[in-house]
């Protein structure tokens, strides 16, 4: 576990953005005697936490770090330079949280602005693996005091002269750089047996990602028409590489495996609309972009004694289907094309109608070659040179037409229908060896698709009385998918992943009711009730078309906010979710029996709050929140993984603030936080008390 002090976590961003600050705000003047209005702020704070269990997880709740923060927490200055400019200066600096920001902007009245800054924040996960019941195993293989930051420095300039076209120019440059953990665990044979190997090894991902931006807008406004062009351009590399230990521990197994993953990305776009008010009762609204992307892959899965490690036919613990690559090369090129017109047609005072329109087209063409890795049966390596090369062609056409009537005396009807069509066609071809006399084919496949999805609204709002509201909804959806492959040379063989599936539709009915009403003079409820229903049907080559799953959910909601006195509110609420997902497979007997089980997601978040003002000058608040998930763990570990939740997670706070005088504010809060979690053992169990306070001073 990390144990790094506050001091220590402050590094360069916070020393430059924190200089930054101050430099800048002993530039400005000071205030004037004469008791202006208090616009400028300073808030100095600083937190500490006590805690036990698994302090990545708490840390990664709470998005703070476990070992505390301080600093400047927000600043604002705002100066007139002269009659005609204005500097406004906001900004933090908080050590520990890694969390920085710099924004400076000049106002010219009538002229434009000027913005630059830089903005750095850590999001923090937790590297925690899997937890077997059957057998009380759990493998720890790294530091799981996982994290990312993530940062933007900007620069915007705008031209806003009334009456002119609108310019502005922004360069954004974004980077994200650390560790986070992965879902694609490795394998151990140490929680059942060799021969019943099971996936709960953690793995985590090596993330280094940095993407410049530039983008530029022209627009013009007028009281009859508007129309607006823009420029962007991106650039991006991405080098991020994915590392999972098999079989860590085992003598003779023990491996790692590295899969890296390059991108060298280049996008243009081109975009236009013009908006066009034909006359009171009808306006016209046009939009078109164009879209090039162009990258280059690179990568490689390479087995290993150690992460990152370099190709080696007789590594040591080799296995057979040791599968991998290396030396990845790849050329990928997208084209979008995006064209929508719609209309507001008025016929009438409570009629509205808005048909739209909407084409789209994307083409894409893939190119990669590499060098593909296996390990026989006697761990003899397998090597193959292998070319791929594929074609994407990808057309939608929608339609849509919304209409609303406010005819009927506090009633609202709003009606609205789409209609989506698509249709497309995938090319691939896969070579072993290719150039030589051992050139084969492996893949040599053309597919066809087409999407048909339809969607139909309705909406019912009545304003009952002032303060009372009953709103109600339905929508139904029904999404149709047909695969078809007129040339595919794996039709006789075992494996045709992912070209097997030929039918699959979607079908959902979303029924929902929401009441709003004051139930007394100091007492206002709103309850909400929303219900969803998916069926999903399913034919695979060569099965019959039927039920491949169906999900229902139930949702019930419900806010209350009460203000008994002036100076004292209370408002809560909760919401009831009941979610299941029923399958075929559940049913299966044999050695397939016992493997997939139905899946239920039923959870309970509630929340309470309370403010009184204790006098003129002191308030304090309370906060409880809770988020239980219960009889959703499925213990299957004798024949798989264990899955589902059941964890009960609770916050609550005290906040006491406190205006000293005209200028300065104190507040001081405690929290008391706690995770109990069954499905990880209890490992994912913390507790922690959390101790703030802030002082605040305007000028």
């Amino acid at each position: 576990m990390n144990t790094n002090s506050t001091l220590s976590s402050f590094r360069r961003p916070a020393v430059l953005v924190g200089a930054g600050l101050c430099l800048l705000a002993g530039l400005l003047p000071a205030a004037d005697k004469k008791e202006p209005p208090l616009e400028n702020y300073l808030d100095l704070s600083a937190g500490y936490t006590l805690q036990k269990g698994d302090r990545p997880g708490f840390q990664k709740f709470i998005q703070a770090d476990k070992d505390g923060f301080g600093g400047v927490e927000g600043l604002f200055l705002t100066k007139e330079l002269n009659d005609t400019t204005t500097l406004v200066l906001q900004g933090h600096a908080l050590a520990g949280n890694r969390d920085y920001l710099l924004d400076l902007t000049i106002t010219k009245n009538e002229v434009g602005f000027l913005k630059f800054g830089y903005k750095e924040y850590r999001v923090w996960y937790d590297g925690l693996g899997g937890f077997l019941p059957a057998t009380n195993f759990r493998r720890q293989l790294y530091n799981e005091d996982l994290a990312i930051d993530r940062g933007n420095l900007w620069f915007e300039a705008a031209y806003t002269k009334p009456d002119h076209p609108r310019f502005d120019l922004r360069y954004d440059l974004f980077t994200r750089k650390g560790t986070k953990d992965s879902l694609a665990w490795g394998d151990t044979g140490l929680a059942v047996n060799s021969a019943n190997v099971r996936g709960l090894l953690p793995s985590f991902w090596k993330i280094d990602e940095k993407r410049h931006q530039l983008a530029a807008n022209v627009v013009k406004t007028s009281d009859q028409n508007s129309w607006s062009l823009g420029l962007r351009y991106d650039k991006g590399d991405y080098t991020n590489t994915r590392n999972e230990n098999r079989r860590a521990g085992e003598a003779g197994f023990d491996r790692k495996v590295t899969q890296k993953e390059g991108q060298d990305y280049d996008l243009f776009q081109v975009r236009g609309s013009y908006e066009n008010r034909i006359h009171d009762k009808l306006m016209v609204t046009t939009a078109v972009a164009r879209t090039t992307v162009d990258t280059t892959l690179s990568g490689s899965r390479i087995y290993g004694q150690d992460y990152d490690a370099i190709y080696d036919p007789a590594f040591l613990n080799r296995q057979q289907r040791d599968e991998g690559f290396f030396g990845l090369h790849g050329e990928s090129q997208m084209k979008q094309t995006v064209a929508n017109v719609s209309a507001r047609y008025r016929p009438t005072e409570h009629l509205v109608i808005v048909p739209a329109f909407r084409f789209e087209k994307i083409d894409w063409s893939n190119k990669v070659d590499f060098e593909e890795t296996n390990f026989g049966a006697t761990k003899l390596p397998i090597n193959d040179e292998v070319e791929a090369d594929s074609e994407k062609n990808w057309k939608v056409i929608s339609e849509s037409v919304e209409a609303r009537y406010t005819g009927v005396k506090n009633v609202s009807l709003n009606l609205k229908g789409e209609w989506t069509k698509s249709e497309g066609d995938l090319s691939e071809l896969r070579l072993l060896e290719p150039g030589t006399p051992l050139q084969a084919v492996s893949i040599d496949r053309d597919t066809n698709f087409e999407r048909n999805t339809q969607k139909y609204a309705a909406t019912a709002n009545w304003y009952v009385r002032p303060g009372t509201t009953v709103a109600v909804q339905y929508f139904y959806k029904i999404r149709t998918n047909d695969y078809n492959s007129p040339r595919d040379n794996t039709v006789s063989t075992a494996d045709r992943y992912p070209a097997y599936i030929a039918n699959q539709d979607f079908e959902t009915n979303d029924f929902n009711a929401r009441l709003s009403t004051k139930l007394g003079a100091t007492l206002r409820s709103v309850t909400r009730y929303d219900y969803q229903k998916t069926t999903i049907r399913t034919q695979d080559l060569g099965l019959a078309f039927d039920q491949s799953a169906n999900m229902t959910s139930h949702i019930i909601a419900e806010t209350l906010t009460w203000n008994p006195l002036n100076r004292w509110y209370v408002q809560g609420g909760i919401n009831v979710v009941w979610d299941t997902l029923r399958t075929p497979a559940s049913a299966l007997t044999g050695a397939a029996g016992g493997l997939v089980k139905n899946s239920d997601a039923n959870y309970v978040d509630f929340n309470l709050g309370s403010g009184y003002a204790l006098d003129d000058a002191s308030d304090l608040y309370f906060d409880y929140s809770l988020t239980q998930s219960k009889d959703n763990f499925v213990d299957n570990s004798t024949r798989t993984v264990a899955y589902g939740s059941e964890a009960k997670r609770q916050l609550a706070s005290v906040t006491w603030t406190r205006k000293l005088d005209r200028r300065t504010s104190v507040t001081l809060k405690y929290a008391y936080a706690k995770n109990d979690d069954v499905p990880s053992g209890g490992f994912a169990n913390y507790e922690a008390h959390l101790f703030y306070g802030k002082v605040q001073y305007r000028f």
